[in-house]
């Protein structure tokens, strides 16, 4: 995956004024939506909106995909020449290393040597793993191809002897569209638009070593692209998408021929799906698709489709050294959680130069797809959750039923659901018998299902409740969770005044939010929250802050029916460094409250960033 990406977003993201400098907040256009198109690209992205829906129906269902990055970068493991390098992304290996394009194909290439049949066993992991879908790196930014290409440059070169890697008689690309149809699985590939090696590719994050300063032609390096998904298109039979990777502000769009490419595709293969990196931007909406990176939005991205590419461990290519690796309980809730907020879910496993997936990747993979065979009704086919957030886990929907998956089991056994929707019948998936349900008094009529001592399964056990019409969701309010603890984040709260907000900052697994642009004292942040009976009493109240040293000092009170707290914004460093304080203590009676937030001066540029605001029972 794209690590350039990291360094770009951190450029206009952080490090700025009030989490975020007045560059990267001018306007609130997402990345590649203000971009110039030219008439043919607007015509050509109008034309794939047209037919978007009937296209992408398969892909809304299937829900759940195999990403495959595998490539010479394999065959290094995240070391060159003896020396471990710890970055996440050991498929960047030559760039960490600065290492010669013709010395990395010297050594890499004799060193991929893929086992007959490995295709076959991805596909069945897959599959077992109750992915719908899978897509296989066919040229990644080092430049080498998995599918056998026709190009000249890929033939045969001066730099690295050709980018063609796969051994003689075989045809990767093929191996793997075929292995996963056999299997009932969608196929597609993707498709590097960097290119550390073509002499006419644009210089983007390439690596230090020294480089020939000849002019580069970049109309040509357009034209091999295009012909490289020409072969694609054209000779491994119908695909689910091209996963294209990726632009910056600078080359984008027009600079890759991208009415082009959508045109071809479209002739070629008009049930074919695109990603949107054809454009700047990892939520941008110029394509089929938005392409999160190891983080999940959360709140979803509303008007669009979305698929979080994630990993096993940290790295997308194989790494001998990364034993970071999710557990099937972390790759479960991953997956519901992006299907709860109406996305799709892209996990990357990274195999060695022989194609053998790592024991603990299959392990997790194998524990998600046991779950998968009770629960999986609960994943495809659904639509997102008609709650704003639940305390105890996430929810799906589809006509007729609503999905409760349970993260944190009720330790008194009753769960609160807010809604007041009719219900049919409520049963635990995998579990025979009904559980009984109703209006709970005290919390003010939501519904309350009595569920057993013990979970189904604990990494995610799944409620379904059949209903009898709509879900009828009650506003969102904060109750306290499992832990006795009430969080107050930041997409929770309402916000009032003319420039406060909540901002994203930072890139890819680092992509964390806050309220900040607090510029006016007299906004607000206001949360509702409830206190059920038998929760009343004292709670403490933290606050996580970060506040620019030439700033801090403005006074600020957090309302509570139980008193008001006053406090001195503390100097933290940075508007995005972030210190934990302890506000005090107020007593809560029962019921249903609202806890606002408010400034009582500004002595600098702006009041304070928040990252969230906790009370805990005492």
């Amino acid at each position: 995956m794209n690590k350039l990406m990291v360094a770009a977003w951190l450029a206009l993201v952080s490090g700025g004024v009030w989490a975020g400098e007045a560059s990267a907040q001018a306007g609130d256009t997402p990345a590649g939506e203000g971009a110039s198109k030219s008439p043919e690209q607007s015509e050509e992205l109008a034309k794939w909106a047209a037919s978007r829906d009937q296209r992408m129906a398969w892909w809304r269902e299937a829900r759940f995909g195999m990403f495959i990055h595998w490539g010479l970068y394999s065959g290094a493991g995240g070391t060159w020449d003896g020396k471990v390098y710890p970055q996440h992304y050991a498929e960047w290996i030559q760039h960490w290393a600065a290492v010669p394009c013709a010395e990395y194909a010297r050594q890499m290439k004799p060193l991929f040597a893929p086992d007959p049949g490995v295709t076959d066993v991805w596909a069945d992991l897959a599959k077992e793993a109750g992915m719908r879908y899978a897509v296989m790196c066919a040229k990644h930014h080092e430049g080498f191809t998995l599918f056998n290409s026709s190009a000249e440059y890929s033939r045969s070169n001066a730099v690295t002897g050709g980018t063609n890697i796969s051994p003689s008689g075989r045809d990767m690309a093929k191996e793997f569209t075929d292995s996963m149809r056999s299997r009932g699985l969608r196929a597609g590939f993707y498709y590097s638009l960097l290119d550390w090696q073509h002499p006419d590719a644009y210089e983007m994050a390439l690596p230090a070593y020294p480089k020939p300063t000849h002019p580069r032609n970049h109309a040509e390096y357009i034209k091999y692209v295009r012909g490289h998904v020409d072969e694609l298109l054209t000779n491994y039979g119908p695909l689910s998408t091209i996963w294209f990777d990726y632009s910056d502000r600078e080359r984008q769009g027009e600079k890759w021929g991208a009415a082009q490419l959508l045109a071809d595709m479209r002739e070629k293969q008009p049930q074919i799906v695109v990603n949107n990196r054809l454009f700047e931007g990892l939520e941008n909406k110029n394509g089929d698709y938005g392409t999160p990176e190891k983080y999940v939005p959360p709140t979803g991205l509303p008007g669009m489709d979305w698929e979080v590419n994630h990993t096993l461990n940290e790295s997308y290519g194989y790494s001998a050294h990364d034993n970071h690796w999710k557990d099937t309980t972390t790759v479960v809730r991953l997956l519901c959680d992006i299907v709860s907020k109406g996305g799709n879910l892209l996990l990357n496993i990274g195999p060695d130069s022989r194609g053998r997936v790592p024991d603990e990747a299959q392990k997790t993979l194998r524990g998600v797809g046991a779950w998968m065979k009770v629960n999986s009704e609960a994943i495809y086919a659904t639509t997102a959750s008609p709650f704003a957030r639940l305390p105890w886990g996430r929810a799906t929907q589809k006509p007729g039923a609503l999905y409760l998956m349970v993260f944190d089991w009720p330790r008194d056994g009753r769960l609160i659901v807010p809604m007041k929707g009719a219900v049919k019948g409520a049963r635990l998936l995998g579990r025979e018998g009904a559980l009984a349900f109703g209006k709970s008094k005290r919390e003010g009529g939501r519904l309350e299902v009595k569920l057993p001592e013990k979970p189904v399964d604990a990494a995610c056990s799944v409620v379904k409740l059949e209903l009898a019409g709509g879900v009828d969701a009650t506003a969102f309010v904060a109750f306290p969770g499992s832990d006795g603890v009430v969080a107050l984040l930041p997409h929770d709260a309402r916000l009032a005044g003319p420039s406060i907000r909540v901002e994203m900052v930072g890139a890819i697994e680092d992509v964390k939010y806050n309220i900040g642009y607090w510029l006016d004292p007299s906004a607000t942040a206001s949360w509702p929250i409830g206190i059920g009976a038998g929760q009343e009493g004292e709670y403490v109240v933290k606050a996580e802050l970060g506040c620019a040293d030439a700033s801090a000092g403005a006074m600020m009170k957090f309302e509570t029916p139980g008193g008001v707290l006053e406090y001195k914004v503390p100097a933290t460093g940075g508007w995005q460094q972030y210190r934990l304080l302890e506000l005090g203590r107020v007593k809560l009676p029962a019921g249903e409250h609202t806890l606002v937030l408010r400034a009582m001066d500004k002595p600098g540029e702006a009041v304070v960033n928040v990252r969230g605001v906790w009370l805990k029972k005492s």
